[in-house]
């Protein structure tokens, strides 16, 4: 039998189903003294909504 692996949601922590609405976000970590870092994360729509609600345009 196969696991299913499905990404963890950054707020709530449950697993993000791919075929549901889901966000994903690439954060790029800027270092002056170091090479930078760049991680993936993944939320659901609801979740989303709920952290970004009320952010304006870059």
């Amino acid at each position: 039998m196969q696991m299913t692996y499905y990404p963890t949601c950054a707020v709530c922590r449950m697993e993000v189903d791919p075929s549901e609405d889901y966000v994903s976000v690439e954060a790029e970590y800027r270092f002056t003294a170091d090479r930078n870092d760049v991680d993936d994360y993944y939320l659901h729509w609801r979740c989303a909504m709920s952290v970004f609600d009320g952010w304006g345009e870059p």
